[in-house]
Order: structure tokens, then C-alpha cells, then sequence
């Protein structure tokens, strides 16, 4: 479908059979090609392409009618671009994949975007939190691409992270601190105060005899008798 050779005038010399067989062979891969692109179509489209000879001409045509880009796709693609704005879903790197990818998209569709244009558009895309950065972004004359704002904002996406981070555990802390000093006051204050009237120990000590208890001394009894 590259090439197109035309066919070759008659003759008995070794090269005009050389020609020949070589235009033979050719003719059959082109028949073959071409019946490969009318088979992939739908049937209008073979209506309207089926009357070109070669397989060259039938491809060549349908490049051109089918292998631009569209200017429909191509304003939709612009505005999409210049509307971006970063999802509060995606991190900061997925934000800069996303508005890379557009910007290669444009490219293919031979639409070279300037790197001001590139920069604006990344400053744009942050979202409302990030008004005192995107000023900063916007008048910091170090920033010449789309790498360079691509790098400060990730820097300040990461430092962002970080402060949000510690005041979390700094939260934390403080409300687990709390709560270990309430749960240390309602130990102390359930702790039983000991009673007098409390149970009696168990082990009772044996009651030693008094006088009347224990065995009686005969020599020192008086007798009634005398």
C-alpha cells in the first residue's frame, strides 16, 4: 500500500520477464490488500471507496478522509485543557499525570502549547485552598516549564501532607492524654474504702479457758465438810 507500480510493456529480453514476474507478484499482494480493506468495512463505506484500482489509491484516500484530526475533537480537546481543574480525589502527581497526558494529546494534534501556557494552565488547575500559592506561582520568575511548576507544587503538595500530619497526631495525643486521665480518676474514685462491719476473718482464734474452764486443783478445793 506504500508503492505502486504500473504495468509493463511487452517484450522478449530477459529483463521485461524479470519486470513482468516482478509486476505479477506485486499485482497479487495488492488484489489481496485490497480486498483486506473492503472487508474491514461497513457496507457504505465499501460503496464509496470499492471503485479505486489499487489498494494504494483506496488507502490513500481513506487517510485523507478519516486520518486528520477533526476540528471538533481538536476544540474539544482545547477546552478541556484550558477548563481543567484538579479533582479533590486525586493526589497532586495524578493531577500533573492527567494535564500531561492533555498536553501530549494537543501535541499529536499538532497543537504546541508554550510553556507560559503550560505554567498558566498547571496554576490554574489547583484548587481554591491554594489561592496564596498560585500568586506566588504566578509572579516567581524561576518558573520557565512545565517541569519547574510541576516540581514546586509537589514540593508544596508534600509539605502540606506533612503539616496536616503532625497536627492529626498532635490531636491525637491530646485527646488520648485526656482520656487516660479520666480513666485514672474513675479508678481511683470506685476504689471500696475498707468498713468495720466487713466480714470476719475466717481463721478464729481458740478461746482460751478461763478460771471455771479449766481443770480444777483438788488440794485447793475447799470442803464443804470442815
Amino acid at each position: 500500500m506504500t508503492f505502486l507500480l504500473n504495468e509493463q510493456p511487452e517484450g522478449n529480453t530477459v529483463q521485461h520477464r524479470r519486470d513482468l514476474e516482478v509486476f505479477e507478484a506485486w499485482s497479487k499482494k495488492d488484489r489481496c490488500a485490497r480486498f483486506t480493506l473492503l472487508s474491514c468495512m461497513y457496507d457504505d463505506l465499501i460503496g464509496a471507496y470499492e471503485h479505486y484500482a489499487t489498494a494504494k489509491a483506496m488507502w490513500d484516500q481513506f487517510r485523507f478522509d478519516f486520518g486528520g484530526t477533526s476540528v471538533i475533537r481538536l476544540r474539544s480537546l482545547v477546552l478541556k485543557f484550558e477548563m481543567y481543574k484538579k479533582e479533590p480525589k486525586n493526589s497532586m502527581t495524578e493531577n500533573l499525570r492527567i494535564m500531561f497526558a492533555m498536553i501530549r494529546d494537543l501535541k499529536n494534534a499538532e497543537i504546541a502549547l508554550s510553556d507560559e501556557l503550560q505554567v498558566q494552565a498547571v496554576i490554574r488547575s489547583l484548587s481554591d485552598s491554594w489561592v496564596n500559592m498560585r500568586q506566588i506561582l504566578t509572579h516567581y520568575e524561576n518558573i520557565k516549564n512545565f517541569a519547574d511548576v510541576s516540581h514546586h507544587v509537589e514540593l508544596e503538595a508534600e509539605r502540606e501532607e506533612a503539616t496536616h500530619a503532625t497536627a492529626f497526631f498532635a490531636q491525637w495525643g491530646k485527646r488520648h492524654g485526656n482520656w487516660s486521665k479520666r480513666k485514672r480518676k474513675g479508678k481511683s474514685g470506685n476504689k471500696e474504702v475498707p468498713s468495720n462491719h466487713g466480714p470476719r476473718d475466717s481463721r478464729v482464734s481458740k478461746r482460751h479457758r478461763g478460771k471455771r474452764g479449766g481443770k480444777k486443783d483438788k488440794t485447793k478445793v475447799k470442803c464443804c465438810n470442815c
